[in-house]
């Protein structure tokens, strides 16, 4: 570890966690930001209007160490919360982590390296799943790569599985490339997409390292799965992603074309098990859905290589709609843990 004169030679990093009924894990996530070997941190815990013990819990560790700031607000939301964060932050860099989730000690240390080292003003890590039984896994991940590239290069991967996301928690951003971007206060849901695609328009270099740093809770009721009511933002998200792709990086765009259609299946696939498949709004959504697919799916297979279980499930979506949804829900209990 660091001495204290080095780490205050190093940029300081805000940390922003917007907090809210997760009493149970608070303590974990807190104390794995607070234990990171870089040190020059300043954690800026914002407690959403929290019912439970979560405005106590963030209190006790602002008594614990000076480098935690606690913001109490009236609750008002993911966005409104980071928002905040965003507001109070007096880093040169940014990060977020999600208050039911934790990350690796070295997590800061190594994004803050690559970002250094490489002169890059976006740094991604990877993220291994945490399920309710224990298990962590890393099966969604493609290991073992590193990349330096540009911002054009980076639509390419952040559309592709495996790689980053869109995430606020992924990603050590230069504060000068958020600038006045703010995440949406309205939204209820996929609030992430518009900033991720924003901030990596806005920066000219960027760097992935695939060693998973950050620990994702897949928990019911926590921050990670809090809304009730399924919506289209995502999707409108990736269309106006596809447009900029089309505008700025052409030679991009078949990702951008599977990045939105991976989209529009994970939607209609969480519309579909929760039985709403037969309301009006998503009847026209799985229609607009299916001619997606026929307009673009030769095109998206021109350059990107779609893995066969995947293809297939697209195939069928699109021919047989009447048969994805049963077939879809036994593939989802023989592989509960599988992203898709």
């Amino acid at each position: 570890m660091m001495s204290e004169a080095e780490a205050q030679t190093r940029p300081l990093i805000s940390v922003i966690v917007p907090v809210y009924k997760v009493e149970k894990y608070l303590d974990q996530c807190v104390e794995s930001i607070v234990n990171q070997t870089y040190q020059n941190l300043e954690i800026i815990l914002i407690d959403d209007g929290s019912p439970d013990r979560c405005p106590q819990i963030c209190d006790e560790w602002a008594a614990k160490d000076p480098r935690v700031r606690v913001i109490h607000r009236a609750n008002g939301g993911l966005s409104a919360a980071r928002n905040s964060g965003l507001a109070a932050a007096q880093g040169t860099l940014i990060g977020f982590v999600d208050s039911d989730d934790w990350i690796a000690p070295d997590m800061y240390q190594s994004m803050a390296n690559n970002l250094m080292s490489t002169g890059a003003d976006i740094a991604y890590t990877a993220s291994a799943h945490v399920y309710e039984d224990g298990t962590i896994s890393t099966r969604h991940l493609v290991n073992g790569i590193y990349l330096d590239i540009d911002n054009g290069e980076a639509f390419k991967y952040i559309n592709l599985p495996g790689f980053f996301g869109v995430a606020a928690w992924d990603k050590l951003i230069r504060r000068e490339v958020i600038g006045d971007l703010l995440f949406p206060d309205q939204a209820k849901r996929d609030e992430d997409y518009g900033f991720a695609y924003a901030t990596l328009d806005r920066a000219e270099h960027i760097v992935y390292d695939s060693m998973p740093k950050y620990f994702y809770r897949q928990s019911q009721g926590t921050l990670s799965n809090t809304a009730s009511t399924i919506g289209t933002r995502a999707s409108s998200e990736m269309d106006a992603m596809v447009k900029l792709v089309r505008r700025k990086y052409p030679q991009q765009l078949p990702y951008a074309l599977y990045g939105r259609l991976l989209v529009m299946m994970g939607t209609w696939d969480q519309v579909a098990i929760s039985g709403q498949a037969c309301k009006g709004e998503w009847r026209k959504f799985r229609e607009e859905l299916i001619v997606f697919i026929r307009a673009n799916l030769n095109e998206i297979r021109s350059t990107v290589t779609i893995p066969r279980v995947r293809l297939i499930q697209i195939q069928l979506f699109e021919r047989v709609p009447a048969l994805y949804l049963p077939i879809f829900r036994i593939f989802k209990w023989l592989h509960p843990h599988r992203v898709g």
